[in-house]
């Protein structure tokens, strides 16, 4: 974490433009309003369609064109009664639109958007019944999968291309990623009995990569992906083993008490992947895979993201800052309440397990919508486990008192965010902190609220520190180590807190 001198420098920083992000208005609980449909039109609609569809697989022109996948991911505010052929409808038009985009603007493969118009009719083919919307199973995040017939002049154009389409009439965002429906898979090379475990090309043949990031500290790649086999969207985390041989055997991996960190980091895949709890991000699979003498670990994880209009968020970090910052006080000290319950629950689970997370902050919760249309924050980057070695087993129990106090101290740094989030850096914006705990707190409130008035222009127009002055009270407490011992004690001074009564959910 980057220090300052003083806490002059610091405000200096905060006076600065160094990052402000804009924020769009929303009001709150919005919903599209549809007309009512009229369902005989609709299935009027659909038999033409799939006429249409059916008369041009038996025409000459069928050969001129081959087939792409195109996935989609719909970011709208989304309500358990609006009809899925509007959706169906709304990805047709967003198709179209990416499809217009890339050759007008992005290829310049046409000059003007009237000879693009001249010639639509021959470049792309989209029918109703190859539309598939679901949602993905671990959040409220509506998905397409659609196969779209595309002119073979063009195709080259869309392979493995992605292109955003924002829908403003329907307040809804689509990232629409296109890809050879004949994906090319490898051949798993057969190999000895004793190297069985390893899943070559497991990756490559199960998985279409959407995205990928590469995380420079911890030399690891996430990738963003589309599992066909059950048409589903996933994470999936790749970690080069590099302290363990290529030739490493089943007895190896299974039996070893080294404590290699690789040989650890294999062992809390294998941990983590038996943990099922709805504030835990869950760990469907984990395998091990070979390529060019170099060993890799792959780790299939639950996606999770808040489908959120203004901002497609993943962590509770920049949830606080997009959704929370801009809510009345009522509001906001409610859903507070709300996640600190949810992260103590999750904590609780991982201490009955000794698994520890090492590293609680904002940036490691992740959060999205549950199918009831609820918050629901979940624990992610979890770090070492110490089921499986006996003298780590001793030294969690000689360490656990003192990361209880760790997870106390960092749940009252999380309180702290979800009051106001500070733009910028989150290295920056966590100094504020050891003022607030070394300082008379009328002091530090004050001060906060001039920061936020240089810095936060999302906050709610009435907003103070003061107004959560109950909140800062029990955050200084969890920060000075004061009162708590047991997470569940925070809960439960909540729950028997008259200041908190009103806030109940």
């Amino acid at each position: 974490m980057q220090q300052y001198s003083s806490i002059e420098q610091f405000d200096e920083l905060m006076s600065s433009k160094f990052y402000i992000e804009e924020v769009f208005d929303e009001m709150q609980n919005e919903k599209v309003e549809i007309p009512n449909t009229d369902k005989n039109k609709i299935m009027l609609t659909l038999e033409e369609n799939l006429k249409e569809k059916n008369d041009f697989l038996l025409s000459d022109e069928f050969n001129q064109f081959q087939q792409l996948l195109v996935i989609s991911l719909i970011t709208i505010n989304f309500s358990s009664d609006d009809p899925f052929f509007r959706h169906i409808t709304m990805v047709v038009k967003a198709i179209k639109k990416a499809i217009k985009k890339r050759l007008i603007q992005d290829t310049n493969y046409f000059q003007s958007i009237q000879e693009y118009k001249n010639q639509q009719s021959t470049l792309f083919k989209i029918f109703y019944q190859d539309i598939n919307i679901g949602f993905i199973t671990s959040t409220l995040q509506i998905k397409s999968t659609a196969f779209i017939f595309i002119n073979k002049a063009i195709a080259d154009s869309f392979m493995n291309k992605k292109i955003s389409i924002e829908q403003k009439n329907e307040r809804a965002r689509l990232t629409l990623s296109f890809f050879n429906i004949n994906i090319q898979k490898e051949l798993t090379v057969q190999q000895d009995f004793k190297n069985q475990f390893l899943r070559n090309s497991k990756f490559k043949n199960e998985f279409i990569v959407l995205n990928e990031e590469f995380d420079q500290q911890k030399q690891s790649t996430t990738y963003h992906v589309y599992k066909p086999m059950d048409d589903q969207i996933y994470f999936v985390k790749r970690i080069q083993l590099q302290g363990i041989p290529i030739n490493v055997t089943f007895q190896d991996i299974f039996n070893t008490k080294s404590s290699n960190q690789d040989y650890l980091t294999i062992q809390e895949a294998r941990i983590l992947q038996r943990i099922s709890h709805p504030n835990i991000i869950r760990h469907y699979d984990w395998w091990l895979e070979s390529k060019n003498q170099q060993l890799f670990l792959y780790t299939q994880i639950e996606y999770c993201i808040y489908p959120g209009y203004i901002s497609q968020t993943k962590n509770l970090l920049s949830y606080s800052y997009f959704y929370m910052n801009p809510m009345p006080q009522e509001q906001k000290s409610k859903l507070i309440i709300e996640i600190i319950f949810q992260v103590i629950s999750g904590l609780e689970y991982l201490q009955k397990k000794q698994i520890i997370h090492g590293d609680l902050k904002p940036e490691s919760i992740m959060v999205t919508k549950s199918i009831t249309g609820d918050i629901q924050v979940m624990l992610a980057d979890l770090n070492h486990s110490y089921s499986y070695f006996e003298d780590m087993q001793k030294q969690f129990k000689q360490d656990q008192a003192q990361y209880k106090q760790q997870s106390l101290q960092a749940l009252g740094v999380l309180i702290m965010h979800l009051i106001l989030t500070f733009p910028g850096e989150p290295t920056l914006r966590n100094n504020y902190i050891t003022k607030f705990s070394n300082n008379d707190i009328e002091d530090s409130l004050s001060e906060f609220d001039k920061w936020a008035q240089k810095s936060v222009k999302n906050r709610h127009k009435e907003f103070s520190f003061f107004l959560y002055k109950n909140f800062m009270v029990l955050a200084k407490s969890l920060l000075k180590k004061q009162k708590f011992n047991e997470l569940h004690e925070v809960r439960t001074f909540i729950q028997n807190n008259k200041q908190f009564d009103h806030l109940q959910v």
